[in-house]
C-alpha cells in the first residue's frame, strides 16, 4: 500500500487533499518560473522584496483599524474616510488648508424644491375605529343587548 493513499470502491484516492493540492500549486508555479523571481540575477540591483508583509501590517492594518473606529459611520462616510487617509500617506500630499478653496468659503445653497401637493384619495389603511369592523365597546352578554 502506497503511504498516503487508501483503496475505496475499486480506486484510489489520497487522503491529504490539501497537502496535495498545495504541492501541485508549488509545483506549477516553480515550472512556470514565476516562484521566488525576485531571486533572479536580472531583478538583483531592484531590492524587491520577497513578500508583501508590509502592505498587511502597514497600511491594510492602519485602514482596518480607521474602519473599526468609524464603524458606525455610514458606507459613504468610510469611504471619504479611507480616500481621506491614502492621500495623507501619499508620496508628495498637499497640506489640507492648500486643498482648501475660496468656493469652499462660501458654498452656493442648494434650491429646496417644495413638493407638489397630490390628491390623497381614499385610505387603504387607516389606524380609526370603525363600528363595520366589530372595534366599538358592545354591552350585554357576548354583545347582544
Amino acid at each position: 500500500m502506497v503511504p498516503g493513499w487508501v483503496r475505496a470502491n475499486q480506486s484510489w484516492w489520497y487522503t491529504h487533499d490539501r497537502l496535495r493540492k498545495a504541492y501541485r500549486l508549488l509545483e506549477r508555479l516553480g515550472q512556470a518560473g514565476t516562484l521566488f523571481t525576485y531571486l533572479g540575477s536580472e531583478y538583483a540591483g531592484l531590492d524587491i522584496a520577497s513578500t508583501t508583509n508590509w502592505i498587511e501590517g502597514g497600511t491594510n492594518a492602519q485602514l482596518r483599524l480607521l474602519l473599526r473606529a468609524h464603524r458606525g459611520r455610514s458606507e459613504e462616510h468610510q469611504k471619504r474616510a479611507i480616500a481621506w487617509y491614502l492621500y495623507l500617506h501619499s508620496e508628495q500630499p498637499l497640506p489640507p488648508g492648500k486643498l482648501i478653496k475660496a468656493r469652499h468659503h462660501n458654498p452656493p445653497k442648494p434650491r429646496t424644491k417644495t413638493p407638489a401637493q397630490q390628491d390623497p384619495g381614499p385610505d387603504l389603511y387607516s389606524t380609526g375605529l370603525s363600528a363595520e369592523e366589530g372595534l366599538w365597546y358592545r354591552s350585554g352578554w357576548a354583545g347582544r343587548t
